[in-house]
Order: C-alpha cells, then structure tokens, then sequence
C-alpha cells in the first residue's frame, strides 16, 4: 500500500507505524521504547506530538485523496 505513495505518506505511514509498535511494546512489555531512547525529556514530547499529527493525517486520508499520490 505505502509502496506506491508520495514521500509524504511515506512519512506519515512510517510515523504511524513506529507509534504503533511503541504503543505495542507499551501495553505487551510494559516497555516504552521512545522513552528508552530519547530519555522523557522534551525531545520525546516532541517526537509523541510528531506521531501524534501523523496519526491524524493518516486519518485524513480516509477521507481526503492525497492530491500529490491520488491515494
């Protein structure tokens, strides 16, 4: 599905995946990866809010044709 997209919902797909894989790791392992890695500080409320609007985007596309992908 994402083979044939735009850069942007390249983007987008692969934020929403990596959010859904930590939110996994999450509630199997108990184990936050983001936080692992970026420590908790600012840097991962910022990645947490960069998902976050992929999520929505990816949202969107049910609803909008991308116009640059006609996806």
């Amino acid at each position: 599905m994402l083979k044939q997209s735009c850069v942007v919902c390249k983007i987008v797909g692969a934020l929403a995946i990596i959010g859904a894989l930590n939110w996994g790791t999450v509630g199997l392992l108990g184990i936050n990866v983001v936080e692992k890695v970026l420590g908790g500080g600012m840097l991962t409320r910022i990645v947490y809010d960069i998902v976050g609007l992929a999520g929505l985007a990816l949202l969107a596309s049910y609803f909008v044709v991308c116009s640059a992908c006609k996806k």
